[in-house]
């Protein structure tokens, strides 16, 4: 059966809101609008206006015509930050109500920025979701061998949540101490819950994030729990209002561990943050058509600096991440962040020194230069007054930049410094590159990793603006940049597998006997098919992949490996332990692994995936090196290393043809980035029209 025409990947962010639409030959078509913050669909439908507009059709064709819709949204991340969930009630184990109150001892920082953390005398502890008066302990105890000890006091759990309805409660979430033992006092709970009140959300914390350590369970499932009603009813809103303009499939939507799933089976706290990881997912798709398995990204959009590693082909994911400022056990896609984005504020502190950041000027009212009410300058304003920025071809000419207005701004920070607008722009963009450089180093020497490595992916509306500097500072041999960086994110939602991740806690101590192991994976794997056909695939349909989450004994750092699926003998058993020991050494280097303390084995991991249709990739001849058919003029653009305005060439992106070479100074200008090459780099316009920048 023919194929229909297009398939779109959609990332509400905080300042734009992007739209990408590959057609069935791999041609790709961008567009964006301002976010709507009190209204998101309005900025998607917006966004698809734009696009449509841009392929001469109405958005009833481009929708009708569409075999793939996925979106990423803000709105659970929205919920969070403005503490606008539903009201939450919570059931727990008798004597463990406070735990998301107590915390961990690093609560009162966890998630602090570093200049934050300085000021520990007047930190708090987060506030829960949930208030204090609406977790309600009954009497149950498994323990962690998943026997019960204490059966389930259902006549105490019916009054407590009686007690809760009575309190006018939207949802509940319910957390018992070893439910990743032994899940039958959650499962009687919620059922007793759904019976007496059939209209409240409920969620259990072994279904959301099957893990040991109660304390980040517990936040997981009162952070889905309390978005969760708010993430379905704006779904299956925009899903109605996608149908009614012509869209005839199953909307899908992001999840924070790399993958889409179904808007009606996702899981809500899957969506916070997940709108970065599309552009993860992008750049290990370029990444596998590049035959460049190790990478780095980096994602400068107009609030935040986010940065990832890929290695081998598959991004690094994080145990245990963090939710603002809560621990959670969700499987997620290491992505670290600071505020550093286009609309990043700089700003005079009480010391009389320049600072950018961590504020952002966000959509509303965003930057000056954009004239919407903005009255304090950011980064994008000291682009423009130092000449990186055209203000005439901004979003292609859609948008008129200030100028004026933006120096003037500018001009005025700088009058608290005792210095004059251009070295002030100067300084705030040197700064903001600093911030970014030093994020980037933390991240990859963290990681266990040589820069020199990996190949560095810039994307963002920013990313290509500022990705010279900090990927000649940190020594990338090879940076690419690419025209639809301001919309790589949404590029990456459009090909993404639908991914479901599924784990099971259990503790073993190698070795122990094949069959154990063999025994572990087996029950995992069936759940995995069974819960992947109830939400409507069959099991030929999805692959499955292996994991284990292992550690050594005394020792907290748990690390996670693939395992072959296959039925294990003792001496698979035996190289398992072995495989761990390589990858624990490689990472935290010789010495670092207590061998003695032996190996233990703490979750099983089945990642069952329906891998998406592949999209073809338009592949260019190779034209000559000469690239004056795309110069488009001049300008003088203020230099970081000269110190001075160097007259530089411009060229426009959509000219210029694969085998093209630019020497730096250069800007290359696409209708949603500017791309900015420095004196001694050159950029090489390869066969699939990305550009790789290398030094001299």
């Amino acid at each position: 059966m023919k194929m229909a025409k297009y398939k779109i990947g959609v990332d509400t962010g905080g300042t734009y809101t992007d739209v990408c639409v590959i057609d069935e030959s791999g041609y790709l078509t961008i567009g964006k609008s301002p976010t709507t913050p009190g209204e998101l669909e309005r900025g998607v439908i917006d966004a698809l206006e734009n696009a449509a507009g841009s392929l001469g059709i109405a958005v009833r064709g481009l929708l009708g015509d569409c075999t793939s819709f996925c979106q990423g949204t803000t709105i659970g991340t929205n919920a969070l930050i403005n503490r606008r969930g539903v009201k939450t009630g919570m059931i727990t184990t008798k004597g463990f109500e406070d735990t998301i109150y107590i915390q961990r001892a690093i609560g009162r920082v966890d998630g602090l920025h570093p200049d934050e953390v300085r000021h520990q005398a007047v930190l708090k502890k987060p506030e829960p979701f949930i208030p204090r008066e609406l977790i309600k302990g009954v009497t149950e105890r498994v323990d962690l061998f998943g026997n019960v000890i204490v059966p389930l006091n259902k006549e105490e759990l019916k009054q407590k949540v009686q007690e809760l309805l009575d309190e006018g409660v939207q949802a509940i979430a319910v957390g018992f101490l070893w439910s990743v033992a032994n899940p039958k006092h959650e499962e009687e709970t919620a059922g007793i819950i759904s019976r007496m009140a059939p209209d409240i959300f409920v969620n259990m914390s072994h279904k959301v994030g099957p893990l040991t350590r109660e304390y980040g369970r517990f936040n997981s499932v009162m952070i889905d729990t309390y978005v969760g009603p708010i993430m379905k009813q704006w779904y299956k809103k925009l899903d109605q209002k996608l149908k009614q303009a012509g869209f005839k499939r199953e909307m899908l939507t992001a999840q924070v561990w790399g993958g889409v799933m179904p808007y009606y089976a996702m899981m809500p706290i899957g969506t916070i943050n997940s709108g970065p990881v599309g552009g993860v997912l992008a750049s290990r798709s370029i990444g596998k058509l590049l035959e460049k398995p190790n990478v780095i990204t980096t994602d400068v959009g107009g609030t935040s600096f986010d940065v990832s590693v890929i290695a081998n082909y598959e991004p690094i994911r994080v145990r245990e991440p963090l939710i603002m400022r809560y621990r959670v056990n969700i499987p997620t896609v290491q992505i670290t962040a600071i505020g550093a984005g286009g609309g990043t504020i700089a700003w005079v502190d009480e010391i009389n020194h320049l600072r950018v950041g961590p504020v952002s000027a966000g959509a509303s009212p965003g930057p000056v230069c954009y004239g919407r009410g903005g009255n304090e300058p950011t980064v994008t304003d000291a682009a423009l007054a130092l000449g990186i920025l055209n203000p005439d071809y901004y979003l292609g000419g859609r948008i008129k930049l200030n100028k004026v207005a933006a120096c003037k701004t500018i001009e005025d920070l700088g009058s608290k410094l005792g210095k004059g607008m251009v070295e002030t722009a100067k300084n705030i963009f040197e700064l903001q590159n600093a911030h970014m450089a030093d994020l980037l180093r933390l991240v990859v020497t963290r990681s266990g990793y040589d820069p020199r490595d990996f190949t560095l992916f810039c994307y963002g509306g920013g990313g290509p603006i500022h990705g010279a500097f900090y990927g000649r500072e940190l020594g990338f041999k090879e940076i690419y940049m690419f025209e639809s960086s301001s919309v790589w994110s949404a590029f990456g939602l459009t090909a993404a597998d639908i991914t479901r991740i599924f784990q099971r806690h259990r503790y073993l101590r190698l070795p122990v006997p094949a069959e154990i192991i063999n025994e572990s994976f087996s029950e995992l794997e069936k759940e995995a098919l069974s819960e992947m056909e109830r939400i409507g695939f069959s099991q030929h349909e999805i692959v499955l992949h292996r994991e284990l989450s292992m550690k050594f004994g005394r020792q907290v750092n748990v690390e996670t490996i693939p395992v072959e699926r296959k039925t294990y003998s003792e001496e698979d058993v035996a190289d398992i332990s072995r495989l761990f020991m390589e990858h624990y050494r490689k990472l935290y280097g010789e010495g670092a692994a207590f061998v003695e303390a032996g190996v233990e084995i703490m979750t099983f991991i089945v990642h069952a995936v329906k891998p998406a249709d592949r999209l073809s990739t338009p592949k260019y001849d190779l034209a000559g090196d000469d690239p004056s058919d795309a110069v488009k003029g001049r300008r003088d653009v203020f230099m970081l290393e000269e110190n001075q305005f160097v007259p530089t060439s411009l060229y426009e992106f959509g000219k210029l043809q694969a085998g093209n070479k630019i020497k730096g100074p250069a800007i290359i200008e696409a209708p949603t980035t500017t791309m900015l090459i420095l004196s001694g780099q050159v950029a090489n316009v390869d066969e699939y029209k990305n550009l790789k920048v290398s030094e001299e």
